[in-house]
């Protein structure tokens, strides 16, 4: 190896051994971000507290209570009276529970509302009717309105003829010809109205006809059949008259007519009736129809149906509290064994119970349950990430190592070059000195 080719590979090889020292240094910070990495992972696992248990005792309380023979009561609380008082010694509240009329809304999930389509008419009182050159008619309603109505036999419209078929069958005639029928398209809608019923208008005060239009009416809830009410019996006044009380605002009050004396009138249609679990409940056109024309997912629309406004009313068990001052008699063992209120002569024997709020303890054990799937999940993640961090760790650990063995075969062959290129420089010199 010559001189300059000695000096060049001693070049190459101390470069490489400072990168080799570089990446060294970089593997080293990485390993020690990881290791900060993992304390501050063990840190967080010491920080975590194991859910603790809880204990029936916590939710185990005295219980006194007593019976006027028709209902029981229960005594919450008692202190004693902040004044001497020489008939009174206790301030006591207690309570009872009492089955009150109560109306209330609830809703249907996937209800599966089915809707049946017919043709119906739509009375209208006129000022009058006028025919048109081209055979339409233009008709002046009572209500301020105008529509035209125009001929229909003879339009080439393929929906327009199946719409007429089912309008010639929904009045019962159904070899009605397409001349004797006008009519005007509104939306998706076609509303038809019969020639015959326009040409008998004379203008008088009481004159009218049917404006046909196709409407639908809901016939099921899923496999429960809904039924119109068009007249209240007696229970379902009652039930409604409650409902509409507590409810005012729902659609289902929109069906009635609050009179003077504080009862309610029914419109007398939109309000239908299922069977739900054995229960009759009530529901309505307009909540009916909310469902069945609004499915979440489109192209499924029976099946994803927005949820369905029912109304019921039943009586409810519902919480009566009452606080008053009281004589409260203790036995030898220092327990309340009798109470007299100052609104009632009568002295109550009391039951003694320790009782436990078992629906509050499970409560408790619910919240406990989920407390621990947190914890553990939260162990087992700090489990997974040590060990990732782990094998990151390793694989920088082998790296490191490469480098060390590729820095000491570095070493040996700088020092090895080093040797040739001395020896060079000696010759050279010894050359000289000749």
């Amino acid at each position: 190896m010559g001189m300059a080719a000695s000096q060049a590979r001693y070049i190459q090889l101390t470069a490489r051994k400072a990168n080799c020292e570089y990446e060294g240094q970089q593997i080293n910070q990485a390993r020690t971000n990881l290791a900060n990495e993992v304390a501050g992972l063990f840190n967080r696992m010491l920080d975590l507290e194991l859910p603790e248990v809880p204990s029936t005792a916590d939710y185990t309380t005295e219980q006194y209570s007593y019976s006027d023979g028709d209902t029981d009561y229960y005594i919450d609380s008692w202190s004693q009276t902040s004044s001497y008082d020489n008939n009174y010694n206790y301030v006591v509240t207690s309570h009872y529970y009492r089955d009150i009329f109560k109306g209330s809304e609830k809703k249907l999930a996937d209800p599966q509302v089915q809707v049946a389509k017919t043709y119906s008419g739509y009375v209208n009182t006129v000022d009058s009717v006028q025919k048109n050159a081209d055979n339409s008619y233009t008709v002046n309603n009572k209500d301020g309105s105008s529509v035209s109505y125009n001929q229909v036999a003879g339009v080439e419209d393929e929906e327009l003829k199946a719409q007429l078929e089912k309008f010639k069958s929904a009045i019962g005639n159904p070899d009605l010809t397409d001349e004797n029928i006008v009519g005007y398209q509104e939306g998706d809608t076609w509303h038809f109205a019969l020639t015959q019923e326009l040409e008998n208008i004379s203008g008088g005060v009481s004159d009218s006809y049917s404006d046909y239009a196709e409407t639908g009416f809901p016939t099921y809830v899923g496999n429960n059949r809904l039924t119109e009410l068009t007249n209240l019996t007696e229970d379902q006044a009652t039930e409604l008259s409650q409902i509409v009380q507590d409810l005012s605002g729902t659609n289902i009050s929109n069906y009635f007519t609050l009179n003077d004396d504080g009862s309610y009138t029914y419109s007398g249609s939109g309000i239908y009736t299922f069977s739900l679990n054995g229960q009759t409940y009530f529901t309505t056109y307009d909540d009916l129809m909310n469902s069945y024309n609004n499915p979440y997912l489109p192209d499924s629309p029976i099946d994803n149906q927005s949820s369905l406004l029912y109304y019921g009313a039943s009586y409810v068990p519902t919480k009566v509290s009452s606080t008053g001052n009281a004589v409260l008699e203790t036995d030898e063992s220092g327990r309340f064994s009798s109470v007299r209120f100052d609104n009632d002569s009568n002295v109550y024997s009391l039951n003694y119970e320790i009782v436990t709020d078992d629906a509050a303890y499970e409560d408790a054990m619910n919240e406990y349950r989920h407390a621990v799937e947190v914890y553990e999940k939260t162990i087992n993640d700090i489990n997974a990430l040590t060990s990732t961090i782990q094998k990151q760790d390793q694989q920088l650990e082998l790296e490191l190592e490469q480098l060390d063995t590729e820095q000491a075969a570095i070493s040996t062959e700088m020092e090895s070059v080093k040797k040739v290129i001395d020896d060079s420089v000696e010759k050279i010199f010894n050359t000289f000195q000749s």
